[in-house]
């Protein structure tokens, strides 16, 4: 039986797709992991996937390049535990010990043992979607603009300010019928 390219089962299947879509990558073998540069907006940073068979997932963590200095720890960490607990899809992460800060999405793999490509194309765009729509702000409260006790807000503000310049221009309204039973259409 021919293989669906569009199936995904093992971190090798995953590494054939990255090869074959031209996805510049490095890989790290021992670790089941790669490292995949991303650029979005302000965002210019690596996107580290994990192929975690014991776990049954695949980790998606994009970092996002803020300095972070250790007094500004604590005001970060209540950051993004404000920021998760009202967030559809919560996943910021700090790492102490590295001073990195990421945002870190998961597919499951099981119960089906394989996932779609589309499925890892999605949540490849979704982690670095969010951290590079967030990020601007995250660092405002890093640089004290923000307070800690509004980045729910500025970050509600902030996202309405990115879909507002995407949508598109409202359509000029159609004519009324010029006479009864005539259509507008």
């Amino acid at each position: 039986m021919a293989r669906d390219a569009n199936v995904i089962r093992s971190f090798d299947d995953l590494l054939q797709v990255l090869e074959r879509d031209g996805v510049p990558h490095q890989t790290e073998r021992s670790e089941k992991s790669v490292r995949i540069p991303t650029q979005q907006g302000d965002l210019d940073s690596l996107l580290l996937l994990r192929w975690q068979d014991s776990d049954g997932v695949i980790q998606f963590i994009q970092a996002l390049p803020l300095v972070l200095t250790d007094d500004k720890l604590g005001l970060l960490c209540e950051a993004v535990t404000r920021l998760n607990h009202v967030m559809a899809v919560p996943g910021f992460d700090l790492n102490h010990t590295h001073r990195l800060l990421s945002f870190r999405l998961y597919l499951p793999l099981y119960p089906r043992g394989e996932v779609s490509l589309i499925e890892v194309q999605a949540m490849f765009r979704l982690a670095i979607k969010t951290a590079a729509d967030i990020m601007p702000v995250l660092a405002q409260v890093l640089s004290g603009q923000v307070p800690v006790s509004d980045i729910v807000a500025a970050t509600q503000r902030h996202l309405a300010a990115i879909a507002s310049a995407s949508a598109p221009p409202p359509k000029p309204a159609s004519p009324l019928p010029k006479a009864p039973g005539e259509s507008m259409y």
